[in-house]
């Protein structure tokens, strides 16, 4: 959704693009010798691939997501008290976080990081926005505002292990082209490095307080010991690992506030309607705390608003429950689809998709229905019994190439927009 919505224009979403044809965003070219005076040219070169990690302003949303994320500082493991804070925070939800917590700004947080402070753990439900703010914690540290005392900086989704899920050094350090620092590294004990490692809850093998491998070490902090790391999970993917953590923090995603200053700056024109509809159905609005969720119904809005609406004229723009939600936002992603390839139609339901589109869809349902049951979040096609290439599945705009996923050893890793999304699909493949 980032790549196909946030990029596009707020007047043109015929614009949007899938995530495997998203342009790059230009940004200005960082000036080096400012922000990495005195640094050795490994260190340059990390800088600069960060500096262009996320756009510093793109036209929807007018400011980006992470500078509304509200995030929170976990005190202790404690039952909490019910302060009007704490209860802002929960949502009733299994990756509700019921502990002692106080807000705290990203600013604060990074902050109180030092060379001492060696393990952050921020924990968050899904679509909170913690992919996000890694990216932003990167390119933050590019740029120089924040981590001055790193000299590398490493940024791992998890997610990438898919094929190779034993983790070492080298591996890591051969994918940024720098296995020549594994020495200096060690012998350092990883002074001056941090590793900013995306979605525990991604990883293909569980987190063990009895496991051997390098990774399991570093994050005990038995490796590497003078290192800094900062990692991200659903919470009930991280028990394991709060014992070895030095700060834990939530991402919390969006309050009230938020969601109305979200909805403001995405589309004025329509805003007052927009937060009047979900003021009246509480269901909705109640998943807007979640930025992915908001995200896609200013998508669905916009796409369906006026006599632009690929969808029956007896159809409102906004959903009314949250099956909807995803049954609606994927039907405007097929329809993009349709729209990219030059045909005008008009998709009643997901049961209507023409041939072989209809064919190609249950498949990539079938695909989500075995993912989600294996706990898995990156996709292979290799071993799975699927009849279309992978340029059918990813042109569709359902599930799209993952590029990052260099990791993997070679093969080619596909996913979904998000989890969540792939939840849906599951669904809709044991409803069919």
């Amino acid at each position: 959704i980032r790549n196909t919505y946030c990029h596009s224009s707020q007047n043109s979403p015929e614009k949007s693009l899938p995530i495997s044809d998203s342009p790059q965003l230009l940004l200005p070219k960082p000036d080096f010798d400012n922000i990495a005076s005195g640094v050795n040219a490994s260190t340059r070169n990390l800088k600069g691939r960060y500096c262009n990690l996320m756009p510093a302003q793109v036209d929807f949303p007018p400011v980006p997501t992470f500078s509304f994320t509200n995030l929170a500082l976990i005190k202790d493991t404690t039952e909490a008290k019910k302060s009007a804070f704490f209860m802002k925070t929960i949502q009733g939800s299994l990756d509700d976080v019921i502990e002692k917590k106080m807000t705290i700004t990203y600013e604060e947080l990074f902050k109180s990081i030092s060379s001492t402070n060696k393990i952050l753990l921020l924990e968050g439900r899904p679509g909170c926005g913690k992919t996000t703010l890694t990216r932003k914690i990167s390119r933050d540290w590019g740029e120089g505002t924040i981590l001055s005392f790193v000299k590398y900086l490493f940024l791992i989704p998890l997610r990438q292990f898919y094929k190779n899920p034993i983790i070492e050094l080298n591996t890591v350090l051969s994918h940024f082209r720098m296995a020549a620092l594994e020495k200096e590294l060690l012998q350092s004990e990883g002074e001056g490095v941090c590793f900013v490692l995306d979605g525990l809850d991604e990883y293909s093998v569980k987190f063990s307080t009895q496991g051997h491998s390098w990774f399991e070490e570093l994050l005990r902090g038995e490796v590497l010991t003078s290192s800094t790391i900062i990692i991200t999970s659903r919470p009930n993917a991280s028990i394991e690992l709060r014992k070895h953590v030095h700060t834990r923090g939530e991402v919390l995603g969006f309050f009230k506030e938020q969601i109305h200053e979200y909805i403001d700056n995405g589309n004025p024109s329509k805003a007052t309607k927009i937060k009047a509809f979900l003021h009246s159905h509480q269901n909705i609005l109640h998943m807007c705390y979640i930025p992915f969720h908001l995200v896609m119904i200013m998508f669905i809005y916009d796409t369906c608003e006026e006599d632009k609406t690929p969808l029956p004229k007896s159809e409102t723009p906004l959903p009314k429950s949250e099956t909807e939600v995803y049954e609606l936002f994927t039907r405007l992603s097929l329809v993009r689809y349709y729209t990219k390839i030059g045909k005008d139609i008009v998709l009643r339901d997901l049961e209507s998709l023409p041939s072989p589109e209809c064919a190609l869809f249950r498949s990539i349902s079938k695909i989500a229905y075995d993912t989600t049951t294996n706990e898995m979040t990156s996709i292979s096609l290799h071993g799975m019994h699927v009849e279309f290439s992978v340029s059918d599945i990813a042109n569709l705009g359902i599930i799209v190439v993952d590029r990052k996923a260099g990791l993997s050893g070679g093969e080619t890793i596909l996913s979904f927009a998000h989890l969540t999304n792939q939840e849906f699909l599951a669904a809709y493949h044991v409803s069919t």
